[in-house]
């Protein structure tokens, strides 16, 4: 059918405009961030309400700087930052996971902060070994704000009834108080052995750390021991019944509801179910997690600052990203724990079910691994992990191939 002339110019109009707004748009998302007085931050939508406070306190004590602030999402953050520094088109700030800095600063992709650290912003004011897991070849790469970990989440009413007056400190009384805690319609613990691999793994991960394993370059270096240990506690209170058949069955969520109705009485969890816990108002206590002869480790995992090597104003990005490591602004962002032990007097942080996972991320915890070889293989250990629970493989046998998986 031919196009009438008047339609055609309607369409040109159209086309024109466009065009136009493409180029504008374009134009904008091209110099966000580029001109001499603006720093683009990327920030994370939990974090932008909070954000848009603390900007304007920054660009009222720097006056030469305004800040362009971007909202990002948990779950684009990782895809938009690798594009953005494999492109060269970057903000001049991200805050992004700490587990996937050694993955950038091995592309050669970021900018050294080490030059941050010091009377302000002091290492030793941060949790054991986070800044050794940020630092390669003798430069940092990252100012980490938010951290958190594990520990153990328990129903004190369950333990009362039990005739249990205290949670357990050691693998053998995690054994003999889940045992005796369950009882009919309740089991003394359960696992993620659905969803997200990283939730199984990273309790399996916690256990060897007890007990032995190691984190080097990033990457766990398991002892067969510590492995085997790990496997028989996880298999062994499913094949033994104190924790609930159900496991295979259940992820996260899952086995934070059946605590909430009283149906699991203790498990390694993080503190936002502790804080759901106690919004709905259940029996809720915590106590450090157990090890096998006292409290044990917990890996450490959080968010941090980095500034990408394309940065066109890395002098005035670091200056942002200094503002927001002092404690008082670090304690305002953070909901779940602040990286600096002197951000943790802020009251939200000292409440008493709150108190045990500060004991434990400072005196208690080593960073996550952080190499993406690890990652590559946490579907495989999960799996293992598993066929161990089920009774297809011993744990040493999963201890052995675990082993095999994480040195390739």
């Amino acid at each position: 059918m031919a196009m009438m002339p008047r339609t055609r110019a309607f369409l040109g109009v159209v086309v024109a405009a466009v065009l136009t707004l493409v180029g504008t748009t374009a134009y904008n998302v091209a110099e966000s961030g580029t001109r001499d007085n603006t720093v683009a931050w990327w920030v994370p939508d939990w974090d932008h309400k909070k954000a848009v406070g603390l900007v304007k306190e920054f660009e009222q004590q720097h006056p030469g700087i305004v800040v362009d602030l971007v909202q990002t999402t948990g779950d684009t953050v990782a895809n938009r930052t690798s594009v953005a520094l494999d492109s060269g088109n970057v903000p001049d700030v991200i805050t992004e996971s700490l587990a996937r800095v050694r993955s950038y600063v091995s592309k050669g992709q970021l900018a050294g902060v080490s030059d941050l650290y010091g009377t302000d912003i002091p290492v030793a004011d941060f949790a054991p070994g986070l800044i050794d897991s940020l630092t390669f070849d003798g430069s940092t790469y990252a100012v980490p704000y938010r951290w958190a970990t594990n520990a153990l989440i328990y129903n004190p009413r369950l333990f009362e009834a039990a005739g249990i007056d205290s949670p357990p400190r050691t693998w053998a009384d995690f054994e003999r108080d889940a045992k005796r805690l369950t009882k009919g319609n309740v089991v003394g613990t359960a696992w993620p052995m659905q969803g997200d691999p990283n939730d199984l793994t990273l309790r399996f991960l916690d256990f060897a750390l007890s007990d032995g394993t190691t984190i080097t370059h990033g990457s766990p270096r398991f002892t067969r021991q510590s492995a085997e240990a790990a496997l028989n506690l996880i298999g062994g209170s499913i094949r033994e019944g104190w924790a609930g058949k159900s496991s295979f069955e259940l992820d996260n969520t899952g086995i934070r509801e059946l605590f909430l109705q009283g149906r699991i009485a203790m498990y390694p969890a993080g503190v936002f179910d502790v804080d759901t816990a106690v919004d709905q108002g259940a029996d809720v206590a915590t106590a450090l997690l157990p090890g096998p002869d006292g409290p044990g480790t917990a890996q450490g995992v959080g968010w941090g600052y980095i500034v990408p090597k394309a940065s066109r104003h890395q002098e005035a990005a670091k200056q942002l990203v200094s503002f927001l490591a002092q404690p008082e602004n670090m304690a305002e962002l953070t909901v779940t724990f602040p990286a600096r032990t002197s951000a943790s007097a802020d009251a939200k942080f000292t409440t008493p079910q709150r108190r045990p996972y500060a004991d434990q991320l400072a005196r208690h915890s080593l960073p996550a691994p952080n190499n993406p070889q690890w990652t590559a293989t946490v579907q495989a250990v999960h799996d293992k992990i598993q066929e161990v629970a089920l009774g297809r493989i011993t744990p040493a046998q999963g201890a052995v191939q675990i082993q095999k998986l994480a040195a390739r």
